[in-house]
């Protein structure tokens, strides 16, 4: 019995001494890939140096020190990043606005303030009051850059769902709206019926882009529902379709870069707060 107890002993003195040897391998070998993660740092190669990081973590998970020295130096490259992103974003955004502001002064802004938290950027030529009777297509962005194409028409009875544009051989056809949905509205006034038809951003399908991409084309207007309707786009709503596609990407360009400024400052300030902690 006692030579039982004796190998068995020694059998655990053996695999202590194996794995605190293995340990101190790992460690060797995880101090050797954090200086090269240094080494990528200083040489800007943060990719590099990100992918390096994630394979401290999947090689040595018990190496518990070395994996924060790990996320210190992934906050480096965070850090580095967000300083980088905000001096581009910083650096471009004036130039964006004023590119908006200049667009922004053949658009008149209307938000009713009891009913509306945000306002829409209308061309001037499309004002509703103006259009009250009259079929066509109108267009407006909002304050969050997503744009919006209506179609308005009035006359019999369609239950129009969709909306095709056509310049020569070429198409676009936005997605049907059933007239179940909130974006369909319609109702009659004696013998005339109105319907309006609201296509939000990716719901125009590309009918947008294509008006913007073909004004010096004679554009045909087709509405399909339970009956179809034909016209073709009047020379001035050409114009404020395509004014407002542009208007519509810029603005767009601007949320996107105040987006990332507010991203990098949250990250800054985060591994700021960490390292207090």
């Amino acid at each position: 019995m006692n030579i039982i107890k004796g190998i068995m002993v020694f059998l655990l003195a053996v695999s202590l001494f194996i794995s605190c040897d293995s340990r101190k391998e790992q460690e060797k070998q995880a101090d050797i890939r954090l200086k090269h993660i240094q080494q990528l740092i200083d040489r800007n190669s943060l990719n590099v140096a990100k992918s390096e990081i994630d394979s401290i973590h999947l090689l040595f998970p018990r190496l518990v020190n070395k994996r924060r020295v790990a996320a210190a130096l992934e906050d480096t490259i965070l850090r580095r990043e967000s300083s980088r992103s905000l001096a581009y974003c910083d650096s471009i955004l004036p130039l964006k606005q004023h590119e908006t502001d200049s667009i922004e002064k053949n658009f008149r802004f209307e938000k009713d303030k009891i009913y509306q938290e945000i306002g829409n950027y209308i061309y001037k030529t499309q004002k509703t009051e103006n259009n009250a009777t009259r079929i066509y297509l109108k267009t407006y962005v909002d304050e969050n850059a997503d744009y919006y194409l209506i179609s308005n028409y009035c006359g019999g009875k369609l239950e129009h769902t969709s909306v095709e544009v056509a310049a020569k051989d070429l198409s676009a056809h936005t997605d049907t709206i059933d007239t179940s949905n909130p974006s369909y509205h319609s109702f009659s006034d004696g013998a005339q019926r109105f319907e309006v038809v609201t296509f939000k951003d990716k719901e125009d399908n590309g009918v947008v882009a294509f008006i913007a991409q073909n004004t010096s084309q004679r554009i045909k207007v087709t509405l399909h529902g339970k009956k179809n309707y034909v016209y073709f786009l009047e020379d001035a709503d050409k114009k404020a379709i395509t004014e407002t596609y542009h208007l519509w990407i810029v603005k767009k360009d601007v949320v996107k870069l105040q987006n990332e400024i507010k991203k990098a400052h949250g990250l800054i300030d985060r591994i700021e707060k960490d390292k207090i902690k």
